[in-house]
């Protein structure tokens, strides 16, 4: 690895990739830097994005990326919820520190709390992790500013997770439905958050319990009813006919946005 004299953030010189990521850059391969500690996973996500115009450069760990941000000058940030060496929110501020260039992070089941810090120290957005190519290539691509110069975001700042009709503001702990803002109390935008991670699919009562409340679910307790019938509420939903939140009698829940709009 080539020497570095300095870990201090260096302002980019004119024509620098940098201006043109502000710029709204067109041209040629998207400059991904990647943090992946397991080799399999980040030798897999190369190959399958080597035919979207994407180049890729591998860091095992958080302090490499770190060190690597200042010469690479990547377009985009991709980073695991776990990074090694560095801890995820000193990774995200030192680089949105260095670079004004989005910065994604790959979440998988119980990141939740992660992807928020990280979220509120300057991610710019998440995605599911193990990755989907076409769902990760479309973020890649969308993350980057626009014309203007303007990120794209969601419609209340950075946006945790996004599906059909429903988007998430980690920032703003809201929820958004049809664009308006939803207020969540704590519990609630935990809830939310791990549904529309597992949007489609049903999730347990002890996945809810344990993802949310970090603990195991109590033989008798009918606290996540409770939080599910006020979510339902707040957006306009109901059970006899859900929009959004489905019971699975005798399993849990299932989110289903694709019937939202």
């Amino acid at each position: 690895m080539p020497a570095i004299t300095s870990s201090a953030p260096v302002p980019p010189p004119s024509g620098t990739p940098d201006d043109e990521v502000r710029a709204g850059r067109t041209e040629g391969p998207l400059r991904v830097l990647l943090v992946e500690p397991e080799s399999e996973q980040s030798h897999q996500l190369v190959l399958s994005l080597s035919g979207h115009d994407v180049d890729i450069t591998v860091c095992v760990d958080g302090a490499e990326a770190l060190l690597r941000v200042g010469m690479v000058r990547p377009d985009t940030l991709l980073t695991n919820a776990a990074p090694p060496e560095v801890d995820l929110e000193t990774l995200v501020r030192v680089t949105r520190r260095a670079m004004d260039i989005p910065i994604l992070i790959g979440v998988g089941p119980g990141d939740s709390q992660r992807a928020m810090r990280a979220l509120a120290a300057g991610a710019t957005a998440c995605v599911n992790r193990p990755y989907r190519i076409p769902e990760l290539s479309a973020l890649l691509r969308g993350s980057l500013p626009g014309p203007e110069g303007s990120p794209v975001t969601g419609t209340g700042g950075p946006v945790a997770l996004r599906s059909g009709d429903l988007e998430l503001d980690a920032l703003g702990h809201r929820l958004f439905v049809d664009g308006q803002p939803v207020n969540l109390a704590l519990r609630e935008f935990g809830i939310m958050d791990f549904l529309l991670r597992h949007s489609g699919r049903v999730v347990s009562r002890e996945e809810l319990w344990t993802e949310v409340w970090h603990k195991p679910l109590p033989p008798v307790n009918n606290t996540i009813a409770v939080h599910i019938r006020r979510l339902r509420h707040k957006l306009g939903d109901s059970e006899s006919q859900p929009r959004f939140i489905h019971t699975v009698r005798g399993i849990g829940y299932r989110l289903d946005t694709a019937n939202g709009g």
